[in-house]
């Protein structure tokens, strides 16, 4: 192995190792640390079998130093990329489980290692099983190959605003959300419009406490309902993640 190929795949696995930090399922706690790196270097090998020639080759420490952390940021930013429609699902989990009263139910999901709800943990199982069963990840891994097409490592140039696709795609994040909360949102405004109508025709009903138990039945089934709904956006959004990826690329 010369030193060209050693440098390109040493470079190839800090980014690749980057990617998985971030990626869905993949950066779960349930992966062991062990498999994760097994996946990195075989990507790297992978890549690193027919290699682009490098924009250069480092020829101190520092040099060398200063490219991994760039190749670890590229990571990273492609990593976020596929991310991005797992923020929205929790989020939209978050904001479900509000409108329908499961928000005091929340628990520590084992595989995001955060406060979840149920139905938030429902979304997240939901959008990790669409992410495997259609063959997201791999296109995403395509794209990773594909990335080193665009920029070698060692190319530190740039010519496009990746802050304001950046900030474009996270402000989606709440709009995404809105979309598979709104039923929700919808049916819990009836409930507490005709509970709050209930109240004043019949002072004697204790209409706050009551209306709990309607607005969880209520928001279950619309949820159940909606449910392929839900899963279209995600699915629709998750087969766009590859590209942003590449579009995220500085």
């Amino acid at each position: 192995m010369t030193y060209e190929h050693l440098y390109y795949w040493m470079m190839a696995f800090v980014r690749a190792s980057a990617l998985l930090i971030l990626v869905p399922v993949f950066s779960g706690k349930l992966i062991p640390v062990p498999i994760r790196i097994a996946i990195a270097a075989f990507l790297a090998y992978t890549v690193s079998a027919h290699p682009h020639p490098p924009a250069f080759l480092p020829g101190d420490m520092i040099t060398l130093i200063f490219t991994a952390t760039h190749e670890l940021f590229i990571g990273l930013m492609m990593g976020l990329g596929m991310r991005l429609i797992f923020f929205a699902v929790e989020f939209a989990g978050q904001v479900i489980s509000t409108e329908i009263g499961l928000v005091m139910s929340a628990q520590i999901d084992p595989i995001s290692q955060s406060n979840s709800t149920p139905i938030g943990s429902a979304l997240f199982y939901l959008s990790s099983l669409l992410f495997l069963l259609s063959g997201v990840h791999h296109a995403m891994f395509a794209a990773f190959a594909r990335s080193f097409e665009l920029t070698p490592p060692g190319a530190l140039t740039t010519t496009r605003n990746i802050g304001e696709i950046f900030v474009h795609n996270t402000g989606s994040i709440f709009l995404i959300a809105l979309q598979m909360a709104a039923p929700l949102m919808a049916i819990n405004f009836i409930v507490t419009l005709t509970f709050a109508i209930l109240g004043k025709a019949a002072p004697g009903i204790n209409a706050f406490s009551e209306s709990f138990a309607a607005r969880i039945f209520a928001g279950l089934t619309v949820f159940g309902l909606t449910l392929g709904l839900t899963a279209q956006i995600v699915l629709s959004h998750l087969r766009e993640s590859p590209e942003l990826m590449l579009r995220l690329i500085p």
